[in-house]
């Protein structure tokens, strides 16, 4: 398919210049005027960026880095300079028409990522995705770009626009250019061609076949005809950042939608019919999921509820194209956060450069027909409180996919939807759960490497509930023979090594990804963290996947993991090791039950961690191998490191599958209720019966237990009433439970730790 015809001419009315604020600006989060002025002044000059919906423009976090605090303090402060005065664009890899005129609006930043930690001193180069979302009140009638809904983005033939320093000193030129994109998901897209020139940056970058915006311009390169972008699929970093960031990003998406059926069925420019007038002699079918149909979809999409992550959204587009018998995606490769990303999977997954892969235009309507019913009955299945305009759209958007399933070619297909529609159930596919494993330090640097990953059974069977407490657990009478074997898939791995106080950070993004797409349905993700034995007592069950936000304590993506998921640890050490015949039978007992208590270390329930004569390593171990099989070790104390670090590694020797500690309490003088520790874990081992409801139980005294400190703000007064005193002995408490297993899919992980990188060889443009 050619690019749509005139794109340079109706690029141009959507792209802006960005820079300083217009004079009579007075530093304040208002205006000294009307926020709409006509300001022919020479003004700062910072970069492009473009409308992606009425009143919202993307750009380069980099490029707002020059307004400084007051920018990233979100007042109004940045000056939006819309059109100009200058006739059209000229050819590939010129600049032209003087761009001194134009309408001023000002703008407010909404969000940008990464966020800089000092504003007056930003970095440089701009961290990864290097992106910003600026609120322009006055522009609802704004040109807006069409945002590609498209997940694999390369190859692709791109133009490249933007604004540029003119000759005349204060005026700006309209830049052209040419090239192509290569890259991979979830990283930045090397561009060649033509060069960008200064203040390009924040620029849209267009495939030129479908005439959809891939990414935004963020650099030049050190060659000639080099630069990077990022791609548009680096905004659903926004859902990562917290729950602000993940409404931004739906609001935007929205009015984008809803903006481009506007234009398609009023008069005037529209992208969709722009690209419907190219027919099928420039790849546009005509039959099919055709740009109509996309428009009024995507806009039915923009108002219903929002998939609740990226595994919902998977997981009913590979259900659809599964129907029509096409190969099922992965979550390594995919992460759509929107229902219209799951869209762009089913009807043009690829390029044209392997254009025998794509599917038929009347395949890419049915999977589309079957996902959009799929979607409605998702929708049904949450329908208590949905609000009368939620209602509403639901019906239209069954409307829509009766009404278009009457035109599918296929009999068989179209006999299916009714039943997709009315079906109103679950998903069915195998639930995922996630796994953080930390490698040890056996550089002695200090740091760590890690991946995440999700687990599933090889078999994909479902356990239903959470009852089962992981999904991949075999039944008791199978753990005594075969291993289970579960499929492991590597969401994200290190690249360089973390310290042990910046774990958590440096796995959060990837940890928010894999439960965003293993959350479906009523499946909530379970997490087992796989730690060498020295970080033990690492509080992995108060980590967060999202940054904690003040205003709204209770969001569940914010929460404490082990408040409101099931957590366990497992021991990395094994992983080298192998399960012996030991811990197999151990696994079996424990997993059939019954359970009881056996202290890690004899002595202490009874005179305490400074007893004289204190238990044997030797002594620990064959106490401990001699327990019953359904024995499980317990102590009141740490132990990654000091004598409940030999008592543990005893305890693991012996073959035992379950554990519980504190990782909070020291074997010093910093507690006195070991008894008490080892009676009531006593009971709720017995209480449990077996290794499914341990899980259970310690998440609500982990609930019980919240301590003021679990509010990082200590500002909402969420846990400011005393802990429950029924429930103080498991404060800090830690179960291990490491069943053995058999894993295919991904291989080694561990590499030598990277040395500190250099700074790269791309640089920001202004």
């Amino acid at each position: 398919m050619n690019a749509p015809a005139n794109l340079a001419d109706s690029v141009r009315a959507s792209v802006v210049r960005i820079g300083a604020p217009p004079e009579g600006y007075d530093g304040s989060s208002g205006t000294s005027g009307d926020s709409r002025r006509s300001d022919r002044s020479r003004r700062a000059f910072w970069g492009s960026g473009f409308f992606v919906a009425p009143g919202w423009v993307l750009t380069c976090a980099h490029v707002l880095a020059k307004g400084a605090a007051p920018v990233w303090r979100g007042e109004r402060a940045i000056g939006i300079t819309i059109g100009d005065a200058a006739g059209s664009a000229g050819g590939p890899g010129t600049a032209d028409g003087a761009g001194e005129g134009g309408t001023v609006l000002l703008g407010e930043l909404a969000f940008g990522l990464p966020r800089p930690e000092d504003p007056q001193a930003p970095p440089s180069p701009w961290p990864f995705p290097d992106l910003a979302l600026v609120r322009v009140p006055g522009a609802e009638d704004a040109d807006c770009l069409w945002l590609s809904d498209r997940s694999v983005l390369t190859p692709a033939d791109i133009g490249l626009y933007g604004w540029a320093p003119g000759e005349v000193r204060g005026e700006q030129m309209f830049f052209t250019g040419l090239g192509k994109a290569t890259g991979v998901v979830g990283r930045p897209l090397m561009l060649s061609g033509d060069q960008l020139t200064e203040g390009c940056s924040g620029g849209p970058v267009l495939d030129q076949r479908r005439g959809t915006v891939l990414g935004v311009s963020k650099g030049a390169g050190r060659r000639p005809g080099t630069g990077l972008a990022t791609p548009v699929t680096a905004l659903r970093r926004l859902c990562d950042a917290g729950p602000r960031g993940a409404r931004v990003l739906h609001e935007v998406l929205s009015a984008h939608d809803r903006h481009h059926l506007s234009r398609y069925t009023g008069f005037g420019h529209s992208w969709h019919r722009q690209h419907a007038r190219l027919g099928p002699t420039g790849g546009e079918p005509a039959y099919g999921f055709t740009v109509d149909r996309r428009a009024e979809l995507y806009a039915l999409f923009a108002e219903v509820e929002p998939p609740t992550g990226a595994g919902q959204v998977l997981q009913l587009a590979n259900e659809a194209r599964n129907m029509v018998l096409r190969r099922p995606y992965t979550l390594r490769d995919h992460d759509p956060r929107s229902w219209r990303e799951g869209a762009g999977l089913l009807y043009d997954p690829r390029d044209h450069s392997t254009a025998e892969e794509e599917p038929s235009p009347d395949l890419a309507l049915e999977a589309v027909v079957l996902y959009a019913a799929k979607v409605t009955a998702a929708l049904h299945r949450s329908g208590p409180g949905r609000t009368p305009r939620a209602v509403r759209a639901l019906a239209e958007l069954r409307e829509w996919v009766e009404r278009t399933a009457r035109t599918l070619l296929n009999d068989v297909i179209r006999a299916q939807v009714p039943g997709v529609l009315d079906g109103h159930r679950a998903a069915s596919a195998a639930r995922a759960d996630v796994l953080v494993e930390i490698e040890p330090d056996i550089y002695g640097s200090g740091r760590h490497a890690w991946r995440v990953a999700l687990v599933r059974p090889a078999d994909k069977d479902d356990i239903p509930g959470e009852a089962a407490a992981f999904g991949y657990l075999p039944d008791a009478d199978q753990a005594a023979g075969e291993d289970g074997e579960r499929e492991e898939i590597t969401v994200e791995q290190s690249r360089e090594d973390a310290p042990r106080s910046g774990l958590e950070e440096a796995v959060r993004a990837a940890l928010s990804q894999a439960l965003d797409q293993c959350d479906v349905d009523d499946h909530l993700a379970a997490v087992e963290f796989m730690l060498p034995r020295p970080l033990f007592d690492e509080p992995v069950d108060g980590w967060r996947a999202r940054p904690y936000d003040p205003d709204d304590p209770f969001n569940p993506h914010t929460m404490p993991l082990g408040q409101r998921r099931l957590v366990v640890v497992r021991d990395r050490t094994r992983k080298d090791q192998g399960f012996t015949p030991e811990c197999r039978t151990r696994a079996a007992a424990v997993l059939g039950g019954p359970l009881e208590a056996v202290p890690l270390r004899r002595e202490v329930p009874g005179a305490g961690h400074d007893a004289p004569g204190p238990e044997s390593g030797q002594a620990t171990y064959g106490r401990l191998r001699a327990a019953a099989p359904g024995a499980v070790p317990v102590y009141c104390a740490r132990v990654g490191s000091g004598p409940g670090a030999r008592a543990m590694a005893a305890a693991l020797g012996a073959g035992h599958a379950m554990a519980l500690w504190r990782h909070g309490c020291g074997d010093g003088q910093d507690h006195d209720d070991c008894a008490e520790f080892h009676r009531r874990a006593a009971e709720l081992l017995a209480e449990a019966h077996s290794a499914r409801q341990v899980p259970l139980h310690i998440r609500t005294l982990r609930n019980r237990n919240a301590e003021p400190a679990d509010d990082p703000e200590e500002s909402t007064g969420v846990n400011s009433t005393p802990i429950d005193p029924s429930s103080a002995w498991a404060r800090h408490i830690v179960l291990l439970y490491d069943p053995p297993h058999r894993t295919s899919g991904d291989g080694p992980l561990r590499e030598p730790p990277l040395m500190p990188r250099p700074p790269t060889a791309l640089r920001s443009t202004p």
